[in-house]
Formats: C-alpha cells, structure tokens, sequence
C-alpha cells in the first residue's frame, strides 16, 4: 500500500507540474508549438515581378501576435528567401524589427546564432529605422529593422529536427551597440515550412534545386 501510494503521489506530482509547465505558456506560444511546416509553407508570401530576377519568399504570415491593446506593438522576426530565377540559387536572411522607447537610436548590430559548431556572430544589415514624433527631450518610441544572413545547409539542418509539436526552437539574439540585448526563437516548423515553399517554387518553375 505504502509503494502505490509514493506511485500515486508521484505521478500527480508530474501530471500537476506538466500543467503548470502549459498553463505558464501564451497561447501565442501554445498555437506557434502547435503550428507544422505545412501550415507554414502555405502561409508564405511570394513576391515575383515578372521584371524581377529575384523572386523572394517570406514567413511575414505564417504566425501573427495578436497585437496588445497597451502599449508598443511587439518585436517582429520571420525568414526570407530570395531565389535567383534563372540559376535557383537562394540566399536565406532573417528579418528583424525591434521596437523599443530611448533617447537615441540603440543600433542593433550584432546577432549570435546557434550552429552544431557552437554560438557564431555575424554583423547585421540595417534595413529601415522609423522614429514617432515626441516631445524633445523625452525617450522616443523607436523601430530598428535588421537582417542577417543564415546559410543554407544550417537551415537545413534545423528543419530536418522537427518531429513534431515539442520541437525545440533556434535560439538567437541581437545586441546593440550601446549594450543592449534580445533574444528570439525560430520554429523548426517555420524553417522547414520556408525550404518547402522553396523547394516547390524551384520545381514549378524547372530550376535546380540544390
């Protein structure tokens, strides 16, 4: 009686601590965790010009944050593809809008990534800055957007982990020059549902697809 009781116990004990491990998600978190590459791969957007001799792809859909009612809107990450129309080759870039309030611009110019190598840090590329007009001498609302490049058998080697919701994410962050930090999460499921997409843009339109 005695040893089915400690059983009993224990495994209260670890059903009650897995629900508080999902209660103490978002249900932001709960739907990206839940989301699978396909869900993705038909989220992305296309944009091809038939001027263009790059057509480009992105996950700027594939998961939205519902926007608070107070305060800033959130920071904003998803991938890019940008495909060469006549070779097939593609150049990968994570995107980044980081919204903040300050007095001066922070100057988001680093981001560490994690490789089955280690942490690697690549310089990042300045996309857009916007700033809302406020009184002077007061910290503004601020929006820094940047990108990075990621190279592709990386991206590939991320997709290639999901198995399913529980998947863990890849872990990167951006710092700025005056000592700030922020730290982010790509889905495996949205790595993989981008190559998809890639993938199948490359066969519709008879390119190479290595």
């Amino acid at each position: 009686m005695a040893i089915r009781w400690r059983m009993t116990v224990a495994i209260l004990t670890l059903v009650i601590g897995q629900a508080s491990a999902v209660s103490s998600q978002s249900s932001g978190e709960r739907r990206l965790a839940a989301m699978t590459p396909a869900q993705f791969q038909a989220r992305t957007t296309l944009h091809d010009d038939a001027l263009d001799t790059v057509a480009t792809i992105t996950t700027a859909n594939g998961f939205v944050e519902r926007k608070p009612l107070l305060g800033p809107a959130l920071d904003d990450v998803f991938l890019r593809a940008f495909i060469d129309k006549t070779t097939g080759r593609t150049a990968y870039q994570a995107y980044v809008r980081i919204r903040y309030r300050h007095y001066g611009w922070a100057n988001w110019n680093t981001a560490n990534y994690a490789t089955p190598a280690g942490p690697r840090a690549v310089a990042t590329q300045r996309i857009a800055r916007v700033r809302a007009s406020c009184s002077r001498g007061f910290a503004c609302l601020r929006s820094e957007t940047i990108g990075f490049a990621i190279a592709a058998p990386l991206l590939n080697a991320n997709a290639k982990l999901y198995v399913g919701e529980g998947t863990p994410s890849w872990p990167f962050k951006i710092s700025a020059q005056n000592g700030g930090e922020r730290s982010f999460l790509f889905s495996m499921a949205e790595i993989a549902g981008l190559l998809m997409a890639v993938d199948a843009y490359r066969t519709d339109h008879h390119l190479p697809t290595s």
